[in-house]
């Protein structure tokens, strides 16, 4: 039976134990989710925080939180199978097959979660508990993108990850979500499932306390910024097919992990690179493709940018980079599917929509952008205001709840 705890101020009650377990830690929006709600997980409950990882996962948590959060370093059970030391070797995925050790997921050990009042995997993905979930054990699914788009993983990976998921879903654990879009899918590929709790995140991200002083070659000129990464469900093709189509009368920005196309070779790099040879377009001039960027050099974009453009065709619990444009009086154009339309919806967001299928659309809405954009730009500026804002407080507060934690009383 799950142990059970009134949410009252703190003076009711002594400190408790939460811990996070995540054994990937993303660089950019997953371990920017984790640091922002520990911090404000430890403001809005009485609990202390604890963070379990391993390797290099566990050393990036302690790079972002500065000693802030501990984090404890507790090997996975699987941890050869999961990297084994042969990793890079040339034969080495052929070595991998032939001794059954290509593991997706993470074999969290029972025994690291012992000692605690709640357990809490940000991110369920690729993350099994060794044993039984505890009973006051909380997981978050911000969506099945890996399940849904084939060639993100390869397909052994995409059948472990699907296993992963329904055993996360048939667990005692109680799972929350990220939008009701999610849950739709998830439903669709596991069943109906009982239900689920829906929690959004928050947008609001410390800004880099250094700005960035570095200087870009388009950095005097108006430029269409995309940040993104290259899994085929960020679409990068309709993208660069309809900037093409509209004569690609502003350049093109690209950041995010993979971006730059040095990596002669990565498939997926060669097939970006043969779309924006054969639509005729001329990197440096109508196309910049910069890679991964630290948040300070990112945001110092953002700020400079003529508009913002996500052509995505799925997404968790919405676009931090749509928020983040809004926020500060930016156009965007999004892809019209229904988790960018539940989330603008949620905030007040009036993005350009384009079908995310359809590069003539997406040249349609970038001349009409183009044709209005000084009333398009006032738009932007009159609708940063009127943002429905909600902070990671708010999130944290929700979360305090599924948990069971103790809120501490209001100041």
């Amino acid at each position: 039976m799950r142990r059970t705890r009134a949410v009252l101020p703190s003076r009711a009650y002594p400190m408790s134990l939460l811990l996070v377990v995540d054994y990937v830690a993303n660089p950019g929006g997953g371990c920017r989710f984790v640091a922002e709600m520990v911090r404000s997980l430890r403001r809005v409950t009485t609990s202390e925080v604890e963070i379990v990882s391993h390797g290099a996962s566990a050393d990036r948590y302690r790079a972002l939180l500065g000693g802030e959060i501990p984090v404890r370093d507790v090997r996975p059970l699987n941890a050869l199978r999961v990297s084994p030391p042969w990793i890079g070797v040339p034969g080495a995925r052929l070595l991998n097959a032939l001794l059954g050790t290509p593991d997706f997921h993470f074999d969290v050990p029972a025994a690291a979660l012992a000692g605690c009042d709640a357990v809490w995997f940000p991110w369920l993905h690729r993350h099994r508990v060794a044993g039984d979930v505890p009973d006051d054990t909380v997981a978050t699914l911000h969506d099945c993108i890996v399940l849904e788009f084939p060639g993100i993983v390869p397909e052994s990976a995409r059948r472990d990850e699907a296993e992963t998921t329904r055993r996360w879903l048939a667990s005692s654990a109680r799972v929350v979500f990220t939008s009701h879009a999610t849950v739709a899918v998830a439903d669709r590929l596991f069943g109906s499932s009982r239900s689920r709790p829906v929690i959004p995140l928050s947008a609001k991200h410390e800004r880099p306390a250094q700005p960035s002083g570095r200087a870009w070659p388009f950095g005097e000129r108006p430029y269409l910024l995309c940040p993104t990464n290259l899994s085929p469900h960020k679409n990068l093709e309709t993208l660069l097919e309809g900037l093409a189509a509209w004569g690609a009368k502003v350049p093109l920005v690209v950041t995010g992990p993979g971006t730059d196309l040095r990596d002669e070779a990565s498939p997926r790099q060669r097939q970006l690179r043969s779309v924006i040879a054969e639509r005729g377009l001329v990197p440096g001039r109508d196309l910049f493709t910069l890679g991964y960027l630290e948040d300070s050099d990112y945001y110092a974009l953002l700020e400079g940018a003529w508009a913002l453009v996500i052509p995505t065709l799925d997404e968790g619990g919405g676009s931090f980079p749509v928020l983040e444009a809004t926020e500060r009086g930016i156009p965007v154009l999004s892809s019209d599917i229904p988790v960018m339309r539940e989330m603008a919806e949620r905030w007040n967001v009036r993005p350009i929509w384009f079908d995310a299928r359809d590069a003539t659309d997406l040249a349609r809405k970038l001349a009409e952008l183009e044709g209005g954009y000084d009333e398009h730009r006032q738009a932007a500026r009159e609708q940063a205001p009127r943002l429905l804002q909600r902070s990671w407080d708010d999130v944290a507060l929700e979360y305090a709840t599924v948990m069971e934690l103790n809120v501490r009383a209001a100041s």
